[in-house]
């Protein structure tokens, strides 16, 4: 014998026992509940009216699908996941054990949502894209189509991970964040709220990005470096950043501003910078400084 639960004219759980789902029919079509073929209700599952179940699709023991949510066809719900109301997993994606997805949050095809995940209201997750256990996706934070969002990574509400692009193991991304397509965020990164990653950009292993800060299409900053401000200057060489501390890195090398006027020429001319580029950057140190004056 098999147990469902289903709302009844109280808006309260009532306990169904069946053998077979159609014995439950005029129960589900009072309630305007949809099971497709082939679709398998776990034991002790709550179905909330309106809700509609994909041929072929499955829900785990013990998992609740809210009102009007919908389960595309052949997707999978793991045991004692939540399914919030008016949530959308579409064909043949995977919510882990134990996840949660919020209120009209919408999960893209073949997308997978690990263990213990949970996805905030309104959030949107794009097809193909992977989010790994015990991660937290806020609210109305929206995840493209083939990113990787590494277990325990926490990614803030209204923030946007790009296309492909990739969040490290307990990495930390701020709310209002924008991390673009391709872009790559190490483990235990942490990029500051409304903080802007740009496309194809390399942020490494326990590097920090401050609030605001922005940092350009194919920037590529190292394992463990801080920028605490929003200075970032493209370039015609290298990027320049300030990164807190009267510590300026241009591209690789990471100097304070005395240091890099007494060796910075030495360094130019040993990486076979021209007299005008020389010149270009010796204007950024000189506006860096005049911006630490200030503030």
């Amino acid at each position: 014998m098999k147990k469902i639960f289903l709302r009844n004219e109280n808006y309260s759980w009532k306990e169904y026992q069946y053998n077979d789902i159609n014995e439950l029919k005029e129960e589900l079509l009072n309630r305007k509940i949809k099971i497709g073929n082939d679709a398998s209700i776990g034991y002790g599952a709550s179905i909330g009216n309106g809700a509609s179940i994909g041929n072929g699709a499955s829900i785990g023991n013990d998992a609740s699908i809210g009102n009007l949510a919908s389960i595309g066809y052949g997707a999978s719900i793991g045991y004692g996941a939540s399914i919030g109301y008016g949530a959308s997993i579409v064909n043949l994606a995977s919510i882990g054990n134990l996840a949660s997805i919020g209120y009209d949050a919408s999960i893209g095809n073949r997308a997978s949502i690990g263990y213990g995940a949970s996805i905030g209201n309104r959030a949107s997750i794009g097809y193909d894209a992977s989010i790994g256990n015990d991660a937290s996706i806020g609210n109305r934070a929206s995840i493209g189509y083939g990113a990787s969002i590494g277990y325990d990574a926490s990614i803030g509400n209204d923030a946007s991970i790009g296309n492909d692009a990739s969040i490290g193991n307990r990495a930390s991304i701020g709310d209002g964040a924008s991390i673009g397509n391709r872009a790559s965020i190490g483990d235990g990164a942490s990029i500051g709220n409304d903080a802007s990653i740009g496309n194809r950009a390399s942020i490494g292993n326990r590097a920090s990005i401050g609030n605001d800060a922005s940092i350009g299409d194919d920037a590529s900053i190292g394992n463990g470096v801080k920028l605490l401000t929003g200075i970032y200057i493209t370039g015609s060489r290298s990027p320049v950043m300030y990164v807190g501390e009267n510590k300026v890195s241009i591209g690789c090398i990471c100097l304070t501003i005395d240091e890099w006027r007494k060796n910075g020429l030495n360094i130019a001319n040993n990486n076979n910078y021209s007299e005008k580029q020389i010149e270009e950057y010796t204007n950024y140190i000189d506006i860096i400084e005049l911006f630490i004056k200030k503030t």
